[in-house]
């Protein structure tokens, strides 16, 4: 298995999030690209359990947090997508306080799968 650093996985998760929140100001112009805020291939962490999908298919935590990452970065794209198509957006609103819940979720998923591994690697 590629070795990981969950402590930096739980940083850049942190950043990318950071960078999605101050990039949602650029999003209003129609011709902003959302696509690649969608595809959770794209990002480190998305890059890492594609990569070691086989090994970590045993583990209930990187099963679990597959799927979430995966909605993470489907629901970060709608969030995009409703701000480039106008509709203004609260801290309140539905789609942020899922998008917040589901960010929690992979930061407790990375800390459980870290200890699930830790035997391992």
């Amino acid at each position: 298995m590629q070795g990981f650093d969950f402590d930096h996985a739980l940083t850049m998760h942190r950043a990318w999030k950071m960078k999605f929140q101050l990039a949602l100001g650029s999003v209003s112009n129609r011709g902003y690209d959302t696509q690649p805020i969608g595809d959770a291939a794209q990002c480190s962490l998305g890059q890492w359990l594609a990569a070691n999908a086989g090994e970590l298919a045993g583990y209930a935590s990187a099963q679990e947090l597959l799927k979430v990452h995966e909605e993470f970065h489907r629901r970060s794209k709608s969030i995009a997508d409703d701000i480039r198509n106008g509709k203004i957006l609260r801290m309140t609103d539905q789609p942020i306080v899922d998008y917040l819940a589901l960010s929690g979720k992979i930061e407790a998923l990375l800390e459980q799968l870290d200890g699930d591994l830790k035997p391992v690697i």
